[in-house]
C-alpha cells in the first residue's frame, strides 16, 4: 500500500488540484456572470460553510503529511510556516462544527492570508523567479526552492497550499456576501 501511495500520490494529487482549480474558476465565473445561480451557490456555501472548510482543510493536512511522511519529501522551512498557519485551522473548524458556530470564519482568514503569502512567495521561487539574497531559504541546500512536484507545468506543493488558502478566504467572502443578503 505504501508503495502504491509513493508511486501514485503526485499524479493523483496533481490532477485533483488541477480539477479543483478548474471548478473554483468555474464557480467564480458563474457567481460573477449568472445572478440566479449566484444566489443558489451563496445559499449552499452559507448552509454548509463549516463542512466545506473542514474537508478542504483536512485534504490539505492529509496531503502534506502524505508527502512528507509516506512519499518522503522533506518539509522545508517555508513548508513548515505554511503548516503552522494551516494545521490549527483544522482544529478550529472541527470545534466550530461541534458547536455549530460559524463565527469562527473570522479567525481563519488572518491565518489563511499569512499562510497564503508564504505559499505565494515559495511558489514564485519554485517557478524560477528570484528575490535575491534578501529572502533566501534558510534550509540547508535551499530546500525551499527544490521542486518535488510539478504537474501540468504549474502545480507545485506550495501552489497546492496556496490554493487551499485562497479557497478559505474566498469561502469567507461568499459566506458573508450571502449573509448580508439575508440580513437585508
Amino acid at each position: 500500500m505504501i508503495q502504491f501511495i509513493q508511486t501514485n500520490a503526485t499524479p493523483i494529487v496533481g490532477f485533483l488540484t488541477m480539477l479543483s482549480n478548474v471548478i473554483f474558476v468555474g464557480v467564480i465565473l458563474v457567481i460573477v456572470l449568472h445572478s440566479g445561480t449566484r444566489a443558489k451557490m451563496y445559499a449552499f456555501v452559507h448552509k454548509y460553510i463549516l463542512e466545506l472548510l473542514f474537508w478542504g482543510i483536512m485534504a490539505a493536512v492529509v496531503g502534506s503529511l502524505v508527502y512528507s511522511e509516506i512519499v518522503g519529501f522533506p518539509a522545508c522551512d517555508l513548508c513548515w510556516y505554511q503548516r503552522l498557519f494551516l494545521y490549527p485551522q483544522a482544529i478550529i473548524v472541527l470545534l466550530a462544527m461541534r458547536r455549530k458556530d460559524k463565527t469562527i470564519i473570522d479567525y481563519l482568514v488572518p491565518l489563511s492570508i499569512l499562510g497564503g503569502l508564504v505559499a505565494l512567495y515559495q511558489s514564485i521561487i519554485q517557478w524560477g523567479f528570484s528575490f535575491g539574497s534578501i529572502l533566501d531559504c534558510t534550509a540547508v541546500g535551499g530546500e525551499c526552492a527544490k521542486v518535488y512536484v510539478n504537474e501540468y507545468s504549474y502545480i507545485t506543493i506550495p501552489f497546492m497550499s496556496l490554493s487551499v488558502f485562497v479557497y478559505i478566504i474566498t469561502m469567507k467572502y461568499v459566506y458573508y456576501s450571502h449573509r448580508k443578503n439575508i440580513e437585508k
